[in-house]
């Protein structure tokens, strides 16, 4: 930010109204580049210039952004969000810079570098908003190599090229949530597909009060299916006292819990909550969200496959 301040600021004695583009873009939680983009992209610039004519953005200026920014925050692609703010149908140099990064008027090239083309193939329907190509390319990949294969090769380099696009240019969070969409559906449709567990008891899968994401959860619950074992879904944000009660009513062979929200359940409270068994049921966490320091009790997983392995190694047939 220091080489963005220097390179838009005037000199001290210089002293207008108005804010520079590094505070401006401080204030609204973005990069100046960020800044930079939606006034080329959607003609989002500032209004005052000082005497030796650096930009400056006004009172007004900084409203409007607000404005913007909070929709896309709330999941609106950034074009879609100054058209709504400015009541412009396109935004001035938006049509002009799809045609520089090569994309059609559904979306845009999602980089995964070194990927297999079934992956580039998902990469290319999301950045076209295609939820059906996606979705039937996703299942193509459950069908064929499993859910551990898909999730490690396909799902998680395209979420993670989504998210990193998100993060480096405040763009492209459709993108993500259309992969995430195909995902789920895929990953439900394949479930279907295969027979139904005979017997046994279920695994239980939550995840975290406070925590919204239910992925991984759908991709457990298909890779068990795979495997023969029964699961139940508990789904998003479900209260430690609720799995508790679900857990005394199905006495489940095992308990998966997802947390990406760092705090939204503290790992001593989930562990005294569940109703003890003998042996003690298995519980496996899983996300970003839980601390470095989990109790005794819980087992942490680092990724799909490895929450899978214990998930399976339990006994189902002790009461």
């Amino acid at each position: 930010m220091g080489q963005d301040h220097a390179a838009t600021d005037e000199s001290p004695d210089e002293s207008p109204d108005g804010v520079p583009v590094g505070a401006a873009a401080a204030q609204l939680g973005v990069t100046p580049s960020t800044l930079r983009s939606w006034g080329t992209r959607y003609g989002l610039v500032p209004s005052l210039r000082t005497a030796g004519g650096h930009r400056r953005y006004s009172a007004a200026d900084l409203e409007l952004l607000g404005s913007v920014q909070a929709q896309v925050r709330a999941g609106t692609a950034p074009a879609a969000a100054a058209a709504a703010v400015t009541g412009r149908d396109q935004a001035p140099g938006e049509a002009t810079a799809r045609r520089r990064r090569g994309a059609g008027p559904g979306g845009r090239v999602l980089a995964v570098p070194g990927s297999d083309p079934a992956t580039r193939g998902l990469a290319r329907s999301a950045g076209q908003l295609d939820l059906d190509g996606a979705e039937d390319t996703i299942l193509r990949s459950l069908r064929e190599r499993g859910v551990v294969r898909s999730w490690d090769e396909m799902l998680r380099p395209v979420l993670v090229a989504a998210g990193r696009r998100w993060a480096d240019t405040g763009e492209g969070i459709e993108v993500e949530h259309l992969v995430s969409e195909a995902a789920l559906g895929a990953l439900r449709r394949r479930r279907a597909e295969l027979p139904r567990p005979a017997g046994g008891r279920p695994v239980l899968l939550a995840s975290a009060p406070d925590d919204q994401h239910t992925l991984t959860l759908h991709a457990l619950a298909l890779g068990l299916a795979e495997r023969g074992r029964p699961a139940q879904v508990l789904g998003a944000q479900v209260p430690v006292a609720t799995l508790a009660t679900v857990a005394r009513r199905t006495r489940p062979s095992a308990v998966f819990v997802s947390c990406t929200v760092p705090g939204a359940v503290d790992p001593a409270t989930l562990a005294a909550a569940l109703p003890r068994t003998r042996p003690a049921t298995l519980v496996v966490v899983g996300g970003a969200g839980w601390p470095t320091e989990l109790v005794p009790a819980l087992r942490r997983a680092a990724g799909l496959g490895e929450a899978l392995a214990l998930l399976t190694a339990t006994d189902q047939s002790r009461p």
